[in-house]
């Protein structure tokens, strides 16, 4: 069979690759946790939120480092499975895919919202009705979910927009005094931190779609870094006219939405609850599925998987049978009645805690593409790579241990045994010479760079990256 990268189509521009990132970003985090975070740390919740965009910077920066010196298809499988072992790779990939509950989590949360203003209206179909809307959009190929997703960013961003500017004005910024920021001291506040990751993070996730990018070595970093600083910081504004407007124990541990019913007339009201929160959820769902299928479908072509799940429809460009998965991954808990809680806590749980594999990979990087990472557009110095590294694994520890520590023991024996499963098939897999898989894998580049100091070692053919290695040649042309 031939090799599916190739049938991919290089088609999205920074304007496509900026709402993907904001889309990913902007959820329920910020409608649901702002008032839990006034919980922890009353009118603190505004500095924490800036303070968690920078935290969050350093969890996602060694990917932003890794995808503008090797831009590709399927990245946090490609940098894992490449820079550290072909067997953590995969397993590193088996836990993505369970993390991939939370594709249910989005669809819920946003029916939820829906009853809000309809109570009548069903929630499981809803729910099932919007994530099959998104699986059809992202099946007729990425550049249409990408102009489906800017669309939705422009009226969720407006929205969110129009709460500031309607707020700011009613704010009493006498709550901003020593007394009523950090009521619980700076174990509160560093608790309302870390909680607040969960909504400051996600942009990282465009280092998926290089290999469909137009200047990946520009725009991955580009758009982790902006679109997480920028909507940090309308986070911040947003969490000052939720703690400002109303007494904090009125909007303690609540939504965002008796806030905005006191600010806003009727109307914009109405649109504040479509366009700001059922939006958030809708382009993060949107989103997760234009990039999730893309690390399966190269572990597909390096043999951990049939080839014939990841083939790629040669019309639209897009992996039709992974996409079926994740969205069977999706519609499972929704027809079952998983509850949401549940859901979220398991899914980002795991998510945050099998992306410390990614992130620690990119300490390997300067080593072992030493000629990449010299040229790449953006590049930190090994050391401060490596600061920044460890800092983030024990961010991501952190935030993972809050969320998973809050499950049954039940889900967390169930989660165990998945994970010894996925540890035996990587075995047993990855140690029959039939695959070939426990040889190292390489990245498919120019004949200069050096490849672990192993000059034995040959270069992948052009086909298993396609097109998606042009970083050496940075344009500054804006799309």
């Amino acid at each position: 069979m031939a090799n599916q990268e190739a049938n991919l189509k290089k088609v999205l521009g920074l304007g496509d690759v900026m709402s993907i990132g904001a889309g990913q970003i902007i959820g329920a985090g910020v409608m649901a946790l702002t008032g839990i975070a006034i919980g922890m740390t009353g009118s603190g919740v505004t500095l924490a939120f800036v303070i968690s965009s920078v935290f969050t910077l350093f969890m996602v920066l060694p990917i932003a480092v890794m995808g503008s010196a090797i831009p590709t298809t399927g990245g946090l499988y490609r940098y894992t499975s490449r820079l550290l072992s072909p067997k953590i790779g995969f397993f590193w990939l088996t836990l993505f895919i369970l993390a991939q509950l939370t594709l249910a989590m989005y669809s819920i949360s946003f029916a939820e919202y829906v009853q809000g203003l309809v109570p009548s209206a069903p929630l499981k179909l809803v729910a099932f009705t919007l994530l099959t809307v998104f699986f059809i959009a992202n099946l007729v190929g990425v550049k249409f979910a990408a102009l489906v997703e800017k669309f939705m960013v422009i009226i969720l961003l407006v929205a969110l927009i129009v709460f500031v500017v309607w707020g700011m004005p009613e704010v009493n910024y006498a709550v901003f005094n020593t007394g009523e920021m950090f009521p619980s001291g700076f174990v509160g506040f560093f608790m309302a931190v870390g909680l607040l990751s969960f909504a400051t993070g996600g942009a990282q996730v465009v280092a998926e779609l290089g290999g469909e990018m137009k200047n990946p070595g520009r725009d991955i970093p580009l758009t982790i870094i902006v679109t997480t600083l920028a909507i940090g910081l309308l986070y911040a504004f947003m969490a000052t006219i939720a703690v400002g407007v109303l007494p904090i124990v009125d909007v303690a541990n609540m939504p965002l939405t008796d806030v905005a019913r006191t600010i806003l007339p009727g109307p914009l009201f109405i649109f504040f609850m479509v366009g700001g929160a059922m939006f958030a959820l809708a382009t993060t769902l949107n989103a997760t599925l234009s990039w999730v299928t893309k690390g399966i479908m190269i572990a597909c072509e390096d043999g951990w998987l049939p080839k014939s799940l990841g083939k790629v429809n040669k019309r639209f460009g897009t992996p039709h049978w992974l996409l079926t998965l994740f969205y069977i991954i999706g519609v499972i808990p929704i027809v079952t009645g998983l509850s949401l809680g549940l859901i979220s806590a398991l899914g980002t749980g795991v998510f945050l805690l099998s992306n410390i594999i990614p992130v620690f990979a990119a300490t390997k990087l300067p080593k072992k593409y030493p000629e990449l990472y010299k040229r790449a557009p953006f590049k930190l110095s090994p050391l401060v790579l490596n600061t920044i590294v460890y800092i983030g694994v024990a961010l991501l520890l952190f935030q993972g241990y809050l969320l998973m520590s809050s499950l049954f023991y039940k889900i967390i024996i169930g989660a165990v045994v998945y994970m010894a499963v996925a540890a035996t098939y990587v075995i047993i897999v990855g140690n029959n010479s039939k695959y070939g898989l426990n040889k190292p894998l390489h990245f498919e580049n120019e004949p200069d760079s050096n490849f672990g100091n192993d000059p034995s070692i040959k270069l992948e053919t052009a086909a298993t990256l396609g097109e998606a290695i042009p970083v050496a040649k940075p344009s500054t042309q804006l799309d």
